[in-house]
Parts: C-alpha cells; sequence; structure tokens
C-alpha cells in the first residue's frame, strides 16, 4: 500500500592504491597524514600507511601497502590530535573492516559512532552516525568502501551552559542528523583536541579536513546603487527603468512593492582576507545571478521557496566590482538573500534582515512502501545530463532496496538504499519539474542501457541499444518484470531485493541475432577482488557467479563490466 507522508576501495582497490597526499574538500584545511606528528602520541594500535584493502565480509585480515596519507587504527590507545578546535567543520573519508566500530570524539567530548552497520534494516545506537540521537536513516555504505561524513558542529550554546550543539551530520552526502543539542563533558569554548577510537576492528582514515569558526567579517559591500525595471517578470531583455538610486544595505525593498520587476544592483566588495570566497544566494524568484569583477559567480534559474545556490571565487585583498541580477515571480513573496563565508569564518549574511522574510511552508512528500513493493513514474534528472529523463520509472521496496530504471532504453539508472522517493516537485502545487529524488544513499549505475547485441565481446557499448519495451507484468511478490524486444528475441528483466542486496535476473526467450550482453557497470576502477565480486570504484559492488565469466575491458577513460547473457542469467548489487 502506498503511503504519502508531509513531514515539516574495499580496497582502496584490489591492489591498494597509495594516498599520496591530502585532498581536503573546498574550503577545508588538512589534516597532515604523512605521519603521526599531527597528533599527540604514537600509540601502537595506530600507524600511517599508503593503502587499505578490505573485503566486505569474513574474517580476512586488511592489506596495507606502504607510503602516506592513509590512517589506520585498531583498539586501544585513543588518538589526540595536537589541534585544538570549538567551534568547527569536519570532513573526512573512512573505511570500516566487518563488523568493526569506533567513534570520532568531538571537542566538547560528544562521540560521533562509525561502524559496520550497512546491514542494519533500522537505525540504533550502533548505527554509523549516532550521537545522542538515533540518525534519520542508516546511510552507512558497506566494509571495504570509502565513507563520507561532514559535520558541523557549535561547542557551545548561547545561553544554554554547559551546551554544545550538532547543527548537521552527513553521511555519504544523505543528512542523517540536525540541530542536535548535546550535553558537554569539556569546556570547549577556549578550543579542545579532536580524538579518534577504534573499539572493534579496523578503521582507516584519510582526507581529514576542518574548518575552525570564528565569527569575524573578512568581506563586505558598499556603494551599492540600484535600477528597478518594470518589464514583465518572465522578459529575456528588460528596458522599462522605473526607478533608481543608492542603498544602504542589500535589499529587495527598494522596488517598493512591485509585483513585477528586474532589480540590478552594482557596488563594491571590500576584501580585508585574501582567499577563496563561497557565495550562497537565498531567493525566491525567476532568476538570480551574481557576478564579481565582470566574470559569472552563481547563475541559477527558478527558484520557488528560497532554495540555495552556491559559486565559489577567489579574491585578493581590496576592492571588487560586483553585479547583482534579480527578478521576482508576481504570484510570490519577494526574497532576495546573499550569504558568504570561507575557510576559518563562519557564514554571515550581506543582505538586511527584511529582505528575506520568512518562506512560505513548503511540505515534504514522500513515497514510503509498505507492505509491497511501489512503483512511480516520473521525469529523472540525471547530474551531468543537459536533458531529463522522460520514461522512467522507479521501484522502492519495504526493506529498502530501491532503483530507477529508464524503460526507454531498458537501463538501470540509479540504485538506492534506505528511504524511498521524495515526490514534492512531482506533486506539490502544480509540480512542474515532476523529478523523484532519492532519499536513501544513492549510487549512480549507468545511462546506458542495460542489454544490448554486440558483435563480439570488445564492441563499443551503444548509448542506447536497439531495443523497444514492451511493458512489465507484476510478479507475486508485487515487482515488475519488464519486457524489451532486441532483435528476433524478447529479454524479461526482473529487480528485487534480496535482503541484503539487489538482485537482477535477466531471462531470453527466443533467439537472439547475435551475442547478448548486459553492462553491469562502468567506473574508472573495476578490479575483481575474489572470485565473482567486482569492486566498482568506491561506490559498490558487484556479485556474479564463480561460474559466470566477466569481462572487464577499457572504455575510454573508464572500465566496463560486461556479461554474456542468455537462457536465465543473474548478478547482484550491494553497498
Amino acid at each position: 500500500m502506498r503511503q504519502l507522508f508531509q513531514t515539516v576501495s574495499l580496497l582502496l582497490l584490489a591492489s591498494p592504491v597509495a594516498v599520496m597526499g591530502q585532498t581536503a574538500k573546498g574550503n577545508y584545511s588538512s589534516l597532515s597524514l604523512k605521519d603521526l606528528s599531527a597528533f599527540e602520541s604514537a600509540a601502537p594500535n595506530w600507524s600511517i600507511q599508503g593503502g587499505i584493502s578490505i573485503l566486505p565480509s569474513g574474517t580476512a585480515k586488511p592489506k596495507i601497502s606502504a607510503g602516506e596519507g592513509v590512517l589506520i587504527g585498531s583498539p586501544g590507545t585513543v588518538l589526540t590530535t595536537k589541534l585544538k578546535a570549538s567551534d568547527l567543520r569536519l570532513s573526512l573519508e573512512f573505511n570500516v573492516s566487518p563488523g568493526a566500530e569506533g567513534y570520532i570524539i568531538l571537542p566538547g567530548g560528544q562521540k560521533v559512532k562509525i561502524s559496520d552497520s550497512s546491514k542494519q534494516k533500522v537505525a540504533d545506537a550502533s548505527t554509523s552516525g549516532y550521537i545522542g540521537q538515533f540518525p534519520t536513516q542508516n546511510a552507512a555504505k558497506s566494509a571495504g568502501l570509502w565513507q563520507t561524513l561532514e559535520l558541523s558542529y557549535d561547542a557551545s550554546v548561547q545561553n544554554v551552559p554547559n551546551s554544545a550543539k550538532l547543527n548537521t551530520l552527513s553521511l555519504n552526502g544523505v543528512t542523517v542528523l540536525e540541530t542536535v543539542y548535546l550535553p558537554n563533558s569539556k569546556a570547549a569554548g577556549d578550543g579542545q583536541p579532536i580524538a579518534l577510537e577504534v573499539t572493534k576492528g579496523n578503521i582507516a582514515f584519510r582526507n581529514v579536513g576542518y574548518q575552525l569558526l570564528a565569527n569575524r567579517k573578512p568581506l563586505s559591500i558598499s556603494n551599492l546603487n540600484y535600477k528597478v525595471f518594470s518589464d514583465k517578470w518572465d522578459a529575456k531583455e528588460y528596458s522599462k527603468l522605473d526607478h533608481e538610486g543608492q542603498s544602504p544595505v542589500l535589499t529587495q525593498e527598494v522596488t517598493n512593492g512591485m509585483r513585477e520587476f528586474h532589480l540590478v544592483y552594482e557596488g563594491d566588495i571590500d576584501v580585508t582576507e585574501a582567499g577563496d570566497y563561497i557565495f550562497t544566494t537565498i531567493y525566491s524568484g525567476p532568476v538570480l545571478s551574481v557576478d564579481i569583477d565582470g566574470k559569472s559567480v552563481v547563475t541559477s534559474g527558478e527558484s520557488t521557496s528560497q532554495e540555495t545556490h552556491t559559486g565559489t571565487v577567489n579574491l585578493t585583498q581590496g576592492k571588487h566590482k560586483f553585479k547583482i541580477y534579480y527578478s521576482r515571480f508576481p504570484w510570490r513573496q519577494p526574497a532576495l538573500g546573499l550569504r558568504v563565508e570561507k575557510s576559518g569564518v563562519r557564514p554571515y549574511d550581506l543582505h538586511s534582515l527584511s529582505s528575506l522574510p520568512e518562506p512560505e511552508p513548503k511540505p515534504y512528500i514522500s513515497v514510503t512502501p509498505d507492505q509491497r513493493p511501489d512503483m512511480v513514474r516520473s521525469f529523472i534528472q540525471i547530474e551531468g545530463e543537459k536533458y531529463k529523463r522522460t520514461h522512467c520509472i522507479s521501484v522502492g521496496s519495504p526493506d529498502g532496496w530501491n532503483y530507477t530504471v529508464d524503460l526507454n532504453r531498458g537501463a538501470l539508472l540509479q540504485a538506492w538504499r534506505g528511504q524511498f522517493a521524495d515526490v514534492t516537485e512531482m506533486w506539490y502545487e502544480r509540480g512542474e519539474p515532476q523529478l523523484l529524488f532519492p532519499a536513501g544513499l544513492k549510487v549512480h549505475v549507468s545511462g546506458r542501457s542495460s542489454i544490448a547485441l554486440l558483435d563480439n565481446a570488445n564492441a563499443a557499448w551503444p548509448d542506447s541499444a536497439n531495443i523497444n519495451f514492451l511493458g512489465y507484468k507484476i510478479d507475486q511478490k508485487g515487482y515488475p518484470v519488464f519486457r524489451y524486444a532486441i532483435g528476433s528475441a524478447t529479454v524479461s528483466d526482473e529487480l528485487v531485493s534480496g535482503g541484503n542486496s539487489l538482485s537482477r535476473t535477466f531471462r531470453v526467450a527466443g533467439t537472439p541475432s547475435g551475442a547478448l550482453y548486459s553492462l553491469l557497470a562502468s567506473g574508472k576502477q573495476i578490479t575483481e577482488i575474489e572470485k565473482g565480486l567486482y569492486q566498482i570504484d568506491d561506490r559498490f559492488y558487484v556479485q556474479i557467479d564463480k561460474k559466470a565469466r566477466a569481462i572487464v575491458r577499457p572504455a575510454g577513460e573508464m572500465k566496463e563490466l560486461i556479461l554474456p547473457v542468455s537462457n536465465a542469467t543473474s548478478y547482484s548489487l550491494f553497498w
């Protein structure tokens, strides 16, 4: 039954690859992992290595390669940084062995759980991401895959003594906790170290980055001149100047309540600290763009409920010219906001408070499978593609293994584990985008057809195979079985939850006019880590029958994993 809820390398790679340098994310500073000199003591249960390879199950010891860039820990002494922090952002990657458990200990003494919890059906205190409150969902990957963790933390809370606040915690790109108030076991206001602890198994860390957040404001705006044009809100060009003037602050209120307008601001940006600055626009309207020194920093299209868009620019110390263009939807309240941040500086607003009124409430609309699978037809936008996929179906299972198929191409586009579908953009108000978004831990599989006739095993895989969609039927458990005509044969395609994996079976009726293959995966690195088990980058695993003969082959700068298809051919994916 469908329920709608509205609620406000395994291996670093098969032969372990040395991580030769730090690649901290964005405006983050790197915690050096060339040796243990960034830490208070060199305990014997911690070491710096060049790489680690971990099987997703079993008791085999991780394989280690010499070098630098990867910190590996086992049960024993807690490892404490020499770095002292209070308010901060933290970003890192970690990799756990089967059954491993450990913690990231924040400056106030609070512990963030990291563990081998990918197979848990319900998030609890043993799930990765737990810190005084259960994560909203289990977004952990399988052991052996590198995972990402990002958090924003305030070591003290104004007017709430002996408290800290976890603003956000994201695991593998999924936000699992927001605005969690925590008791402080340490007085972290003056700075306390960050620490790492392993209580079971082995845990590896790399690319550890941090931002120590201060309240200073190294960038300001001045000499604001504006022009307000009365052309229709959706006009591509504007020329009807209504009024102009100067403003002491950045605000949309200079439009004096006009229902339709185009607003242009020009002025100076005063920079006291050179560096990379991240600008965030928050608005409601058809467009809001920001140019600095004649170059575009942020250009974004329609925003209906004060969505945010970001852009980064390196600015030298001194003055810079900037220009902002904004237009309003006449049926929505105007809202214009601009926020800025840099490494070591807490984000702050450049607009007046009244320029960005409280947004109209926008519900979160989801689909949650109950006793049987749910199916939703929608458009799908794949990252990096200009156009939406228009003939797609997404299938969600009650136990959390979900996927999207492009019916035109017979392509498995994406799969995810956890909560099923965010359909707000489909069903709220007019639902113009008609886009469905995965609500759990997503992996991109391929934009190309999953099955194709090839002249030989070395022939290039077509972007869209010569197949015709024949419809689908529903099996006894409620899963769709898709049918395609390919040449003189008919292929049925069944994707079902296997409990701890997503299982797929092709069945062929008739005689194909050539050799039939399936594209199981593509990636920069595809490694057979044991017989029949392949790791696709650090994204997911593919398991095939040990007697089957899959082929790993080059495809430009990428690699492909293909499998001959005949009679009944199966494989599974998990992460």
